[in-house]
């Protein structure tokens, strides 16, 4: 497979953007601006015949996994009875992130159940999905948008990044504990919840 080509900013790129490209490329993942779901499909199949896709994006984009299909994709949807063993070491994983925070490189992922869960943590290279009207400056913004949401079941993570820990003899190791690689693609053509037009 070979990696697909980064786009640069478009001309209207916001400064919000320009600092979370920066952010996300200082934390060594990579970073993309993709006009839509078709690119990314594209992006994906670019770098992997086998996809997982989480059970939430998989519900609120049907369409991604016929795209993936159709460019030669198996695509993986985890199931209730073992979600973990569906997805375990799956080369390149799709998750959808509802925020993204200009100031860390971060991207918050929700997930209300296990199968969710399971897919941002056993992939080996993660792309998290977020639209570019959901692209905030800092930290105090993914609070704000946390605080009427408390209480919710579920898991929230602001994730930045690969997996690093130095828990094993103070040695700096890369996705022991998640994934190796993270791709963030913001759309700045639809947005990624309803593939409306973004103004």
């Amino acid at each position: 497979m070979t990696e697909p080509t980064v786009q640069d900013d478009p001309p209207t790129a916001t400064p919000g953007r320009a600092l979370l490209r920066t952010r996300v490329e200082a934390a060594a993942s990579t970073y993309h601006e993709l006009p839509g779901w078709e690119e990314v499909a594209a992006h994906a199949a670019a770098l992997a015949d086998r996809i997982a896709l989480a059970p939430s994006l998989h519900a609120a984009q049907p369409d991604l996994a016929t795209s993936l299909e159709a460019l030669g994709c198996t695509v993986v949807v985890p199931g209730t009875e073992d979600p973990g063993a569906d997805v375990a070491d799956v080369p390149v994983a799709i998750v959808g992130g509802v925020l993204a925070v200009a100031e860390t490189g971060s991207v918050l992922v929700t997930e209300h159940e296990l199968r969710d869960r399971v897919v941002t943590m056993l992939c080996k290279r993660l792309l998290q999905v977020v639209a570019a009207t959901d692209v905030v400056g800092r930290l105090e913004d993914a609070a704000e948008w946390l605080a009427p949401r408390g209480g919710q079941a579920g898991f929230a993570s602001l994730m930045t990044g690969p997996s690093r820990t130095a828990d094993i003899e103070r040695s700096l190791t890369i996705g022991v504990q998640g994934p190796d690689e993270v791709d963030v693609l913001v759309l700045v053509g639809t947005d990624a919840a309803t593939e409306e037009p973004t103004t």
